[in-house]
């Protein structure tokens, strides 16, 4: 019998209604729950389901309970402190409104819930005209006035720092900063596996259930930066025999890499010590290894076992996002510069986030 760890498995996510959400989730080919507004198809949760092959109907948090090592690695291990979730929470977030003015705390601040923090990062699919992104506080608020704001609920928007939202753009938001997806925006989402969200505004709306949905103010100002005001991130093209690459962004938690196949087109991955994720966002491709492969069409999503190569052949001219734990030195740093691309474009690919950084710093002699 084929080991089912030796091949790519395709995932069915989890829909989650939100008030904020849309239908537009339904152009990736999903068939969505009921009739009204889903907010995000959150495809890598613990209980999202392999689809097809030997595993069909498993949850992916009891595909990780069997064997942690072999399905996420050391690297993946590492990124979650040890514990056995899958390091990669990937979403697609559909927002038809403003989402609530929220922030996420650190893996320290979210120690005290037994919980891991979260980083995460945007990569705008698709945004409607005047879309924009609530990024941090605007420089002249001080935390004193935000404070005040939130707790009486006035002028909260006004206090941000609202950037346009661009297709095509990425940005890491590390945990701590006050953020906002704005309505009109269609995004790809990488984060550190953790679901903490503190609302400090709401914009007065009401949940599914027809209820007002609860701010965590106390929670949410004792751990945010009123200094983090990230932006979008310029893609760094790679060398490649086939196909064209970009890393988009990349920390200790997780890199995620945008690769364009022409029909026919090859490619291997790797990444050895942490599984990847491979969500299609148009065309189609196979991805294989030894032991045989699956097709993942566009808004599908396959993953890969810690220690799976994967060889990609483009069925029809196919766009997809990569997203693994990477090792910064051989995977990001090295590559990056030996494309050519200067030492502070290669640290910007982790927003103010000081991991690249210190990389660079501490890389040995002929090491990039």
């Amino acid at each position: 019998m084929t080991d089912p760890l030796a091949l790519p498995l395709k995932l069915t996510p989890r829909f989650d209604p939100k008030p904020w959400g849309g239908r537009r989730l339904e152009r990736f080919g999903f068939i969505l729950p009921g009739a009204g507004p889903i907010g995000e198809a959150v495809i890598t949760a613990g209980d999202a389901r392999v689809a097809g092959g030997d595993l069909d109907g498993i949850s992916l948090q009891a595909l990780v309970d069997r064997d942690p090592e072999r399905v996420i690695g050391a690297r993946g291990l590492a990124a979650t402190g040890g514990n056995a979730l899958f390091p990669l929470l990937i979403k697609l977030i559909d927002a038809s409104e403003d989402l609530s003015i929220q922030v996420h705390p650190c893996n320290d601040a979210a120690a005290a819930e037994i919980r891991l923090g979260k980083t995460e990062t945007y990569h705008v699919l698709a945004s409607a005209a005047g879309s924009t992104i609530a990024l941090g506080l605007l420089p002249e608020i001080s935390a004193t006035d935000f404070a005040a704001a939130c707790r009486t609920g006035m002028g909260v928007s006004e206090r941000l720092r609202w950037i346009p939202a661009r297709t095509g753009e990425s940005i890491l938001i590390p945990a701590g900063t006050v953020h906002a997806l704005g309505a009109g925006c269609l995004v790809f989402e990488a984060q550190q596996p953790s679901e903490i969200t503190y609302r400090l505004h709401d914009w007065d709306r009401l949940g599914i259930d027809g209820g007002p949905r609860p701010l965590h103010l106390d929670d949410g100002l004792a751990v945010y930066d009123p200094a983090s005001r990230p932006g979008p991130i310029a893609p760094l093209g790679l060398r490649s025999a086939s196909g064209r690459r970009h890393l988009l962004t990349a920390c200790r938690y997780f890199a995620v890499e945008r690769i364009a196949l022409a029909r026919g087109e090859e490619m291997s991955t790797t990444a050895t010590g942490s599984p990847h994720t491979l969500t299609v966002l148009r065309g189609a491709v196979e991805a294989g290894s030894d032991v045989g492969q699956v097709a993942v069409a566009g808004g599908e999503t396959a993953i890969a076992a810690a220690a799976c190569p994967v060889r990609l052949r483009a069925t029809a001219p196919a766009v997809l996002l990569r997203t693994w734990v990477p090792d910064l030195l051989t995977e990001i740093v090295i590559p990056a510069l030996a494309a050519g691309h200067e030492p502070a474009a290669v640290s910007a690919l982790a927003g103010s986030l000081p991991d690249i950084t210190t990389v660079l710093q501490d890389r040995p002699r002929g090491g990039g």
